[in-house]
């Protein structure tokens, strides 16, 4: 059984242009037996309002490059972002892997992973499926002859920790630089060394790099 709890006052809105997929999904949110009203659009286009809604689940193959502005829209009207990712398709874009506060892999979903995602996201906690923060972790560890490194310790001062939690809680520099009473261009080179210390090209990897090594918790 689920052991997050989900606010009633929850709302959903899939982006999943495949029928067959947006259909189980649907039927997933009618098993969880909850009070979560979900509305389905074929395209992140039919959302430019972004009224209402407070989570936003898409599939990784279904949106392209995200614009300033709609990551702006997103931003203004604090809807946050779970993705499906599928393995067999694409990388996530990275406009998106930036602004997404969660990843579901579509071989893990269930009706209990996709409540406890749902459930953390909206919380505010980052979450990362177990295959894909498996995978993830796997990839980045890799040398070209396939043997995964000795891991290093890695060390972060308080306030690199600080900046690491925020960073999971799907903050943006802006809203990190507000929380922390800093300067945005302090928060950016702060991420900067969080990133070189746990050696991941993006804000994405380095919490789920975090998540394996004991830094964070999920």
């Amino acid at each position: 059984m689920p052991t997050r709890t989900l606010e009633e006052d929850t709302e959903i809105v899939l982006v999943i242009r495949d029928d067959m997929r947006r259909y189980g999904v649907e039927g997933m949110f009618r098993s969880l037996d909850t009070p979560l009203e979900a509305r389905s659009y074929a395209d992140f286009d039919d959302l430019a309002p972004f009224s209402g809604g407070q989570l936003v689940i898409l599939s990784s193959d279904d949106v392209g490059p995200l614009s300033a502005e709609t990551a702006e829209s997103l931003r203004t009207h604090e809807m946050r972002v779970l993705i499906l990712v599928d393995s067999a398709a694409a990388p996530v874009e990275q406009s998106w892997a930036d602004q997404a506060c969660g990843f579901l892999d579509w071989a893990d979903l269930r009706p209990d992973t996709l409540h406890d995602a749902i459930s953390d996201v909206a919380a505010g906690r980052f979450y990362a499926s177990e295959t894909l923060a498996r995978r993830s972790v796997t990839a980045a560890e890799q040398t070209d002859g396939g043997a995964a490194p000795a891991r290093a310790p890695i060390a972060l001062t308080a306030r690199e920790l600080q900046v690491l939690r925020l960073i999971a809680g799907g903050l943006s520099n802006r809203q990190i630089a507000r929380s922390l009473n800093i300067s945005e261009h302090g928060v950016k080179r702060l991420v900067g060394i969080v990133l070189a210390k746990l050696n991941c090209p993006n804000r994405t990897l380095a919490v789920v790099r975090a998540i394996d090594a004991g830094l964070l918790t999920l």
